[in-house]
């Protein structure tokens, strides 16, 4: 089974896409790509949720998940995204998200997309309280130093970090954190995997259980990630984990039931 655990489900009626050159017109063409692909399921949430400014398009956004997580039952797993720039709406939609819409996903949060900081109590409010929802928190951080101090302070929450690096120095030190923090998994999407050595690397030091394929569409085609992880010289086993066994595993852990 091939799992994506980064997709950024397509939003009607946005005036910016995250696609640089738009071509995935709504969420069934996004899905028949990804299924062209050879992808098998999905974590995703809204790109209007993503780019949300106020606490009603968050709202919207994650309406717009869950809606798609029921027209494609046993393919999307459903993620919310917040914006703690709203501190109590931010709050209140977290608990909706788990309790009512049962998502047990939280992101891919991006602070610099969002604008707000990882570094504000009410950040660290969140994360608290999705730490006692016993959720997943998928975050974009592009500071080790930030993301080592959010898993130093939080060490029962599991973080998903995206993407291996855009250097030699920062592949370096977010592999590193992997490799110190229990608490980490790494996402390999995006950029990083494509330079020889470096997934293996990722392997090597986290271990192949905490090592998640993950793609970053609609930014980034699937099918790169998935050739690369094939190609490489693993075992089956580690493979099969990669694509897709760990992320199960991961889900199911913390709660998903579908």
């Amino acid at each position: 089974m091939i799992f994506d655990c980064h997709v950024h489900l397509p939003s009607i009626g946005l005036k910016s896409t995250l696609e640089w050159a738009p071509c995935t017109k709504d969420t069934d063409a996004a899905i028949a790509y990804l299924r062209r692909c050879g992808v098998d399921g999905l974590v995703g949430s809204s790109t209007r949720a993503l780019l949300a400014q106020s606490p009603e398009e968050v709202r919207a956004g994650n309406d717009e998940t869950a809606q798609t997580a029921l027209e494609y039952p046993g393919y999307v797993v459903p993620a919310c995204q917040l914006n703690t720039n709203f501190q109590q709406e931010a709050i209140d939609e977290l608990h909706r998200c788990k309790s009512r819409l049962d998502m047990v996903w939280m992101g891919e949060l991006c602070g610099y997309i969002g604008g707000y900081s990882y570094e504000t109590s009410s950040f660290r409010r969140v994360v608290g309280m999705a730490t006692e929802m016993d959720m997943i928190i998928q975050i974009h951080d592009d500071s080790s130093e930030d993301m080592a101090r959010l898993l130093a302070e939080f060490p029962k929450t599991t973080f998903v970090l995206a993407h291996l690096g855009d250097s030699p120095q920062e592949v370096e030190e977010r592999i590193a954190l992997a490799a110190r923090f229990e608490n980490l998994y790494l996402d390999i999407s995006g950029h990083g995997y494509q330079r020889m050595g470096v997934l293996e690397l990722a392997v090597q030091q986290a271990g192949r259980e905490r090592v998640l394929y993950g793609s970053d569409f609609t930014i980034n085609d699937p099918a790169g990630v998935i050739a690369r992880i094939q190609a490489a010289d693993f075992d089956a086993e580690t493979k099969t984990g990669l694509l897709g066994g760990n992320l199960s595993r991961l889900l199911r852990e913390h709660g998903w039931k579908n």
